[in-house]
């Protein structure tokens, strides 16, 4: 797991029952994570799969996904959760994504053949800052800087955490994950938070999960990964939305392409070529070239 979604959990394993009604605007009587079957070998523990009670108490599992960057399979890896725990609990089962950065291609639903699915999605980036901190809820504070004017209001959103009622562990993890989080939209709130707030940290169970991750010493250079990450899906929607733009629906096997290619550099290229190749075809030809001045290895 990596250092985004460790930070997550740490918050969910403390404030699960906030999230779900925050972000998922379920009024959560009890929740609890369930067995995960058997044959879901799939899941990963980025995902959350949870047995809701809310108060007109009715029962349903909520399978909730934390997503740092958008995929293009996302819907379908999450289809496959729901009917799964569908099957393993008979009970009613929601699925949800909560994607942590923005993407302009991000979607609810899956649509092809016979198949309709939809799910909640949650765009962190589009959620209000200001209405986060009014609630006054710590658990909501680390969320705050990736949410909109966000970056305006991370010291507050810190300072709530420092001040609550919470006991000094739980603020621990709260402060542990606002500070990984926050390294996906800036340099320097992590390394403030950091500076202010690590004796705190240091205290928390959060805090060794991270520092496992790398996320202590090397911090920096997460996030210098998480920037870096940012530069590849931009590019990658940048293909895309040419092509889009110039010849219409793109064929799935393309954006599986597409997305699958992480190097900066060749997506830079594929992008000016996508501006310019006269026909679909002809920049699916290109895709299956080898990348120019590039020797193979004997």
């Amino acid at each position: 797991m990596g250092g985004y979604d460790a930070a997550v959990k740490v918050i969910l394993d403390r404030c699960r029952d906030t999230a779900l009604s925050y972000f998922l605007g379920l009024s959560v009587e009890e929740s609890e994570i369930v067995e995960i079957p058997q044959e879901t070998v799939t899941v990963r523990r980025a995902d959350f799969p949870l047995r809701v009670v809310t108060s007109d108490k009715k029962e349903r599992i909520v399978v909730l996904e934390v997503q740092t960057r958008w995929s293009w399979d996302v819907p379908l890896r999450l289809l496959e959760y729901e009917v799964r725990y569908r099957r393993r609990y008979r009970l009613a089962a929601m699925g949800a994504v909560l994607l942590l950065t923005p993407s302009e291609r991000c979607v609810d639903h899956f649509q092809d053949g016979g198949i309709h699915y939809r799910f909640v999605l949650v765009r962190l980036w589009e959620l209000d800052a200001f209405e986060a901190v009014g609630t006054g809820l710590p658990c909501l504070m680390p969320f705050v800087p990736l949410m909109k004017d966000g970056l305006n209001l991370a010291e507050e959103a810190e300072r709530r955490i420092s001040e609550s009622d919470l006991n000094r562990q739980a603020k621990g993890d709260l402060l542990t994950g606002m500070t990984i989080l926050s390294g996906l939209v800036s340099e320097e709130i992590p390394q403030l938070i950091l500076r202010r707030r690590r004796d705190i940290m240091m205290e928390s169970a959060g805090y060794e999960i991270i520092k496992k991750e790398g996320f202590d010493e090397g911090l920096q250079a997460g996030i210098e990964q998480g920037i870096e990450q940012g530069k590849v899906q931009e590019a990658q929607e940048a293909v895309l939305d040419n092509l889009e733009a110039r010849f219409g629906a793109v064929p799935m096997d393309l954006v599986r392409r597409i997305y699958g290619t992480s190097d900066l550099q060749r997506l830079k290229e594929l992008r000016r070529q996508s501006a310019t190749v006269p026909t679909l075809e002809a920049f699916v030809e290109l895709v299956e070239e080898k990348p120019r001045g590039r020797r193979r290895k004997r």
